[in-house]
C-alpha cells in the first residue's frame, strides 16, 4: 500500500509517497483523504503505478505524477471536480500537411466532437508519438496562434482568439472565505501596532485586494463588477479569462485555518535580607554636654539690715520687712540651697539595637490566557486593570501667593496587568506556525503603603515654604519581549527565562571603636539584601481545522481545571483534618 505523511486534510498539504505496484485508485485514495479534494476516477483506476517515491511535495503534483506513471491525466471541470481518465493517445509524423486534416485524423482517433472555424488554415509539420490526444490538439493549434475552447458535453472549437473577443461569456463566482475587510475594525491598543487600529476609508470594495488581481487578468475589454452584499464577483470576458480566473479563485478561496494559544507567563519575585550586628540608628551613638546655674549673691547682700533681708527668702521663713520682724516674708517655710553644678555628661541619648534577623520572601505571579485567531490575523488579549491619578499645578494667586490645585495627569490611566499581541501564520500544507509574538506585563512598583500613597505610589512634595503639599504618583515596571518563532502544532516554547539580580550591602560602624578586637563587633551593623526576579514565558500554539479540533480543545481545559480544583479541595480537607 502506498505510505504518505500528513496530518489533517488540507488542500495545501503537502505529503510524502512511497508507493510500489499500486492500483491508481490506491493511491487517489490516499491523496483524496490527505488533501480533501474532490477526485473522480472514470477510467484508468485499476492501472498500475509501479514505483514513485516523493517527499514534501504538494499533492496535486503528486497526483499528476501517479497519474502520468499509470497512462491517465487530471483534468479539472468548471466547479473544481477533478476527474482522472485514460484518453486516446496518438502518434504522426507529417511533414507539411494542412492543419484541418490533421485536427480531423485526432477527431475520428479519440472520437471527440471538434468543431474548426473558417478561419481556421494553414500548414504544419508534425511528429508525435504517444501523446493524450488532447495536448496533441491544443499543441498543434497553438503553433499557427489558434486555441481550443472545450464546450459542455465533450465539445470542442478551434478558432481564431482575435474572434473569441466576440464571443464573451458571463460567469458568477461566489466567494466562501474571502472577503473585503469592514470599515468597521476592533480597536487595538498597543506601542507595537502603527496605524493598527485605524479603519480604511472608503467602501469595502475599494480595499479589497483580491478584486484588483482579479482585473490584471481580464482582457482588454473584459468586464468585472463585485456583490458586496452576497460576497459574489461577475466576470463577462472569453472562455480562456474565465479559466484562468476560476483557477485564481480556486486557488484563494479556501478555508483558512485557525491557531489556539495557549500562554502561560509566570513571573517571580525572591528577596533575601540579612540584619546582622548592633544598629545605633541613622545617627549612631550620640552623648550630650550640658551647662549648669550657679546661684550667685549680686548685687544682693543678705544679712546685713538692708532692704533685700525682706525680700529674699531667709533660712527661718521669717525675715525684717522694712524693720517690721512681725512681718511674714514671701517665701515662708524652710528653703533648701541646691549645691552648685558646672557641668553634666549624660548618656542618655545612647539607644543600641542588637539585630540578627535573616528573612527569605518570595512571590510568584501566573498568567494564563488563552486566544484563539485566524491564520495571518494580529490578536491582543488584555489582564489587568486602570488606574487613575492626579498631578500638582502651582499658580500665582493674585495676592502674590502661590497657590496649589491638583488635576487628573496627562498621563493618566495608566494599564497595569498582561497584554498579549500575537500573529499566526500557518506554513501552507504543513502544521508548522511562524509566530510573532509580543508579550509585556506592567506592574506598580513604588514603596507606598498608606492611605495618601497606596500600594504601588511613591509620595511627591511639591510647593515652596508656606504653600507644600504632598502628591501620590504611580511607579510602574514593565517587561515586554518581542519575538519570532515556528513551532508545530501543540509544541511548547519557552521565550523566556530572563533573570534580574539586585544586590545591596550597607555597612555601618562607629569610628575607631569599631576597630577593637572582638570589642569592636558590638559597634558594628551589616545589612545586605538580594532581590532576584524571573520571567518565564511558555507558549503552546494547536492547529483548529473544524469543530471537532475546538471540541477537543475544550473538553482538554475542562479537564485541566477539575484536576485541579480536586487538588484545591484534597489539600484543604488535608488541612482541615486533625492530627493523630
Amino acid at each position: 500500500m502506498p505510505a504518505a505523511e500528513a496530518q489533517v486534510p488540507s488542500l495545501d498539504a503537502r505529503v510524502d509517497l512511497d508507493v510500489v505496484e499500486n492500483d491508481l485508485s490506491a493511491v487517489v485514495q490516499v491523496l483524496r483523504d490527505l488533501s480533501g479534494a474532490n477526485i473522480v476516477i472514470l477510467e484508468g483506476g485499476d492501472q498500475k503505478v509501479r514505483a514513485l517515491k516523493l517527499s514534501d511535495v504538494y499533492w496535486r503534483d503528486a497526483l499528476e505524477f501517479a497519474a502520468e506513471i499509470a497512462g491517465c491525466v487530471v483534468d479539472e471541470d468548471k466547479s473544481g471536480v477533478l476527474s482522472i481518465s485514460r484518453p486516446k493517445r496518438v502518434t504522426f509524423s507529417y511533414d507539411d500537411i494542412d492543419l484541418r486534416e490533421v485536427i480531423s485524423s485526432i477527431s475520428k482517433l479519440a472520437n471527440a466532437n471538434i468543431v474548426m472555424g473558417p478561419e481556421v488554415q494553414g500548414i504544419v509539420r508534425v511528429h508525435l508519438s504517444d501523446v493524450p490526444w488532447k495536448d496533441a490538439l491544443e499543441g498543434i493549434c497553438k503553433t499557427l496562434g489558434y486555441t481550443v475552447v472545450e464546450e459542455r458535453r465533450n465539445f470542442y472549437r478551434v478558432v481564431d482568439p482575435v474572434s473569441l473577443e466576440q464571443q464573451k461569456v458571463t460567469r458568477s463566482y461566489q466567494l466562501r472565505y474571502i472577503r473585503p475587510k469592514s470599515v468597521r475594525v476592533p480597536k487595538i491598543e498597543s506601542e507595537f501596532i502603527e496605524g493598527g487600529s485605524a479603519p480604511p476609508t472608503g467602501t469595502a470594495a475599494e480595499h479589497f485586494t483580491v478584486l484588483e488581481a482579479l482585473r490584471k487578468a481580464l482582457s482588454d475589454s473584459g468586464e468585472l463588477d463585485f456583490i458586496e452584499s452576497q460576497n459574489v464577483i461577475i466576470i463577462r470576458d472569453t472562455s480562456q479569462v474565465q479559466e484562468t480566473i476560476q483557477e485564481i479563485i480556486r486557488r484563494l478561496d479556501v478555508e483558512p485555518s485557525q491557531v489556539f494559544i495557549d500562554l502561560k507567563f509566570v513571573s517571580t519575585t525572591n528577596t533575601d535580607l540579612l540584619n546582622l550586628g548592633v544598629d545605633y540608628g541613622d545617627t549612631g551613638p550620640q552623648v550630650s554636654v550640658r551647662g549648669s546655674q550657679i546661684p550667685i549673691a549680686l548685687p544682693f547682700t543678705m544679712g546685713a539690715g538692708g532692704f533685700e533681708d525682706a525680700i529674699i527668702a531667709s533660712d527661718r521663713g521669717f525675715g525684717p520687712f522694712f524693720g517690721d520682724a512681725d512681718v511674714p516674708v514671701i517665701s515662708p517655710g524652710p528653703v533648701d540651697r541646691p549645691a552648685t553644678i558646672f557641668g553634666a555628661l549624660s548618656f542618655n541619648q545612647v539607644q543600641a539595637t542588637l539585630r540578627l534577623l535573616q528573612r527569605d520572601q518570595s512571590a510568584e505571579v501566573i498568567q494564563a490566557p488563552k486566544i484563539i485567531t485566524l491564520d495571518g490575523n494580529e490578536a491582543t488579549i488584555f489582564v489587568g486593570e486602570t488606574v487613575r491619578y492626579a498631578e500638582a499645578k502651582s499658580e500665582q494667586g493674585q495676592a502674590g501667593g502661590l497657590q496649589l490645585t491638583v488635576q487628573e495627569a496627562s498621563g493618566s490611566p495608566v494599564e497595569i496587568g498582561f497584554q498579549l499581541l500575537v500573529r499566526p501564520n500557518v506554513v501552507p500544507g504543513t502544521r508548522k506556525i511562524q509566530m510573532e509574538v509580543v508579550p509585556k506585563e506592567t506592574t506598580l512598583s513604588g514603596t507606598g503603603s498608606s492611605a495618601l500613597a497606596p500600594a504601588g505610589f511613591d509620595v511627591f512634595t511639591v510647593g515652596s515654604a508656606g504653600a507644600e503639599g504632598t502628591i501620590a504618583l504611580p511607579r510602574t515596571r514593565a517587561s515586554t519581549m518581542i519575538t519570532q518563532m515556528m513551532l508545530e502544532s501543540g509544541q511548547t516554547a519557552v521565550i523566556g527565562g530572563l533573570t534580574t539580580d539586585a544586590d545591596t550591602k550597607t555597612v555601618t560602624r562607629v569610628p575607631y571603636i569599631s576597630r577593637v578586637p572582638i570589642l569592636g563587633e558590638l559597634f558594628k551593623f551589616r545589612n545586605e539584601a538580594r532581590d532576584r526576579r524571573n520571567l518565564i514565558i511558555f507558549i503552546t500554539p494547536t492547529l483548529v481545522h473544524n469543530a471537532q479540533d475546538a471540541e477537543f480543545l475544550l473538553q482538554q481545559e475542562l479537564q485541566r481545571r477539575k484536576m485541579r480544583l480536586r487538588d484545591e479541595v484534597e489539600a484543604l480537607m488535608e488541612a482541615e483534618s486533625p492530627l493523630d
